[in-house]
């Protein structure tokens, strides 16, 4: 790099830093610093960090939120190994008041312009040879061209992947993490309550689903950790459905598997309703069945426990009673940022962690499927549900209903001319 590039760059690492040092010298290092250090302290001395922040606000890459706490679009974080030493590029710093507010949640008071980027990365890494990075998912994107460049202006340098150490720090939530998906699931909880209590026969799975999406909305959640699942009849037994358009019909049960965001994180429950307002007898007995599996998974939770030993136990269960062949999916999965959280397979349980457990049976030839899922925390005395307060015995189940069919009673069936959705229904 010539002499005047290299006085270029170094006037605008100083000038960056002697904008942010006075307006937060004081400013204690906030959770964000601190998992960066952490990340540090996992890292080969004296290599260094490099992640992108993805193609959009919306698409953001969840462990640069996770390291950074900003949804930045096409914005690039560098951690050097001394703690605290951290640049975060973004493609507009015109903004000065956008650009406290940047420092003050991520901590970071080094920020420069995006295009900016190569120049500094050179100079600042001219001397290293490894670099770690979290490998693009596409190579079209923005993450894999600049991997490309870089290389080919640094042959020398050895990449390493970033996403095994982030994956190991994700798997165990901090208390403040905990606080945030306690408020998703709360949230989540809310929005079946209310759909449970406001369901009767002819509603269309979607509207279901536009009562509980509207609760979430109304108590402060960004949107849905993923599409919800409103299958009804026949639906109940397709694990990832998603279509939500048929009309219910009396007798069906109703899974709803859904789903708010807060903050980032992600609430994901399941509860099975009959939409006539009680259980065949038929019905109770399969629902028993998948609650007294989930019963005893959550049961076995405690540290030093692999979560392939919680699904053998609620298995165990269901092939005692002759219905393995219809438990068709894992027990569960990690929780946090994503609906599916980083996790290896082999790890076992330590406080901190927090898992789904949701045991399934699904008899096609009897349109029967029942779900039960809550979301549980690992401790030291071993599985708390977060999910605790969502009814989920029957008779609880029932009670809610009743009041709704109570009211329908002289409407035993809403009736509809037309059975095609309209035109304003939710899609997802």
């Amino acid at each position: 790099m010539k002499s005047s590039k290299k006085l270029r760059c170094l006037f605008l690492i100083f000038t960056a830093f002697t904008f942010f040092s006075s307006a937060f010298a004081a400013q204690e290092t906030n959770i964000f610093s601190q998992r960066r250090d952490r990340l540090r302290r996992r890292l080969e001395i004296d290599a260094k960090a490099v992640l992108f922040s993805g193609v959009s606000s919306q698409l953001f890459d969840k462990n640069f939120f996770y390291l950074t706490g900003i949804k930045e679009p096409l914005s690039m974080l560098l951690s050097l190994p001394i703690e605290g030493d951290d640049f975060l590029f973004i493609p507009d710093v015109s903004n000065k008041a956008k650009l406290k507010t940047i420092a003050r949640i991520s901590g970071i008071t080094q920020i420069l312009p995006m295009k900016e980027f190569e120049d500094i990365f050179s100079y600042l890494y001219s001397w290293q040879n490894k670099i770690y990075f979290l490998r693009p998912s596409r190579p079209d994107d923005y993450g894999y061209n600049l991997i490309r460049r870089i290389m080919n202006r640094h042959p020398q340098f050895v990449l390493k992947d970033l996403a095994p150490i982030l994956n190991g720090m994700r798997m165990v939530k901090s208390p403040e993490e905990i606080a945030l998906l306690n408020k998703a699931i709360g949230i989540t909880a809310s929005g079946l309550v209310n759909a449970i209590r406001q369901s009767k026969p002819g509603l269309y799975e979607y509207e279901i689903q536009k009562t509980i999406e509207d609760t979430f909305m109304a108590l402060g959640a960004e949107g849905t950790s993923f599409n919800s699942i409103i299958g009804s009849g026949p639906n109940s037994v397709i694990i990832h459905y998603d279509q939500n358009t048929r009309m219910t019909e009396p007798g069906d049960l109703v899974v709803m598997d859904v789903g708010a965001e807060y903050s980032g994180y992600a609430g994901d429950l399941t509860r099975t309703m009959p939409i006539s307002g009680k259980f065949t007898v038929r019905q109770r007995e399969i629902y028993e069945i998948v609650l007294e599996a989930q019963r005893r998974a959550i049961e076995a939770c405690r540290p030093g426990i692999t979560l392939n030993e919680i699904d053998r136990v609620a298995r165990e269960f269901i092939e005692g009673l002759g219905y393995g062949a219809y438990f068709t999916h894992r027990i569960g999965h990690s929780l946090g940022l994503d609906v599916h959280d980083p996790w290896f397979n082999e790890a076992t349980f330590v406080p901190g962690v927090v898992i789904t457990i949701e045991p399934g049976i699904y008899i096609a030839a009897e349109n029967l499927g029942v779900r039960i899922e809550d979301d549980v925390l690992i401790t030291e005395f071993g599985g708390t549900s977060l999910s605790s307060s969502l009814p989920k015995e029957p008779e609880d189940i029932e009670r809610l209903m009743q009041a709704t069919l109570d009211r329908g009673a002289d409407q035993r069936i809403l009736k509809r001319k037309e059975k095609t959705e309209p035109r304003d229904r939710i899609r997802r």
